[in-house]
Parts: structure tokens; C-alpha cells; sequence
């Protein structure tokens, strides 16, 4: 009877561990998903049922969620080195991607002449390359500020 209960206490303990609880959200992710694609009443139902599940798990641990999902805070996750790279990494990302867009844009204005229905594609990625200047230098001024 006591190895019974231990081994109760063992598969519950791994329903409250973060690992889990990751999959668990995933897997409902998952079955949303797969719901809204093949337009299925009964997998989004499950989907409910399963989150509603879930969110009765979280809620009677709620004082606990942060040691559930938190690491071991002695691990190193990111050095100044790996912030760095990270950062010049998504500053290109950036710019190649901002560049790309401006090209897809003067060629798509270049050729309305020819295809005018293509023309208000290449206005729109235009106004979204503008946008996205604006948002880099807006947010890139925030932080200037901020540290």
C-alpha cells in the first residue's frame, strides 16, 4: 500500500513539473491548430477541455509557477559575448530583410506599366519598409535614452 502511494506521488509530481506543463501547452497549441485547419468542432473541443485542465492545474499551483517553470539559476544562460553576436546577428537580419522588401517594391512600382495590378503591392511593402525604418529608429531612440 505504501509503494502504491509513493508511486501516485511520483506520476503527480511529474503533471506539476514545468517540462510537462511546456508539452502539455504545446500539444494543446497543437490540437487548436489542427481544429481551425480541418474546420473540426470536436478536436477544438478537446482543445477546451484539455486547457481548462490545464488552467485548473495552474491555478491551484499558483504560488508555485515560478520555482515550476523557473531553471537553475547557477547555469549561465547568455554571456555579453552571445548578446553580442545576437545583436549584430539581428541587426542584419534586419537590414537584409528591410532591403529586400525596398527591391521587391521598386520593382513591383517599376513594372506597373505592365502588370498595374501588381502596383499596389509594391506601394504597400514600400509603406512596410518605411514603417519598419520608423519603428528601428523610434525604438532604437527609446533605448538610446533608457540606458
Amino acid at each position: 500500500m505504501n509503494q502504491k502511494s509513493g508511486m501516485v506521488l511520483k506520476i503527480l509530481s511529474i503533471f506539476e513539473s514545468g517540462l510537462f506543463l511546456k508539452i502539455f501547452s504545446v500539444f494543446i497549441t497543437g490540437l487548436w491548430i489542427a481544429g481551425l485547419i480541418l474546420g473540426n468542432i470536436s478536436i477544438i473541443t478537446l482543445a477546451i477541455i484539455l486547457l481548462i485542465a490545464l488552467s485548473v492545474v495552474l491555478y491551484i499551483h499558483r504560488d508555485n509557477l515560478q520555482e515550476i517553470f523557473q531553471t537553475d539559476s547557477n547555469i549561465i544562460v547568455e554571456d555579453e559575448r552571445t548578446q553580442l553576436i545576437n545583436e549584430k546577428a539581428a541587426t542584419m537580419t534586419f537590414g537584409i530583410f528591410v532591403a529586400v522588401i525596398i527591391y521587391a517594391s521598386i520593382v513591383l512600382i517599376a513594372l506597373r506599366d505592365s502588370y498595374p495590378q501588381l502596383s499596389q503591392a509594391g506601394y504597400t511593402l514600400f509603406l512596410a519598409a518605411v514603417f519598419c525604418f520608423i519603428l528601428y529608429f523610434t525604438s532604437r531612440a527609446y533605448y538610446t535614452r533608457k540606458f
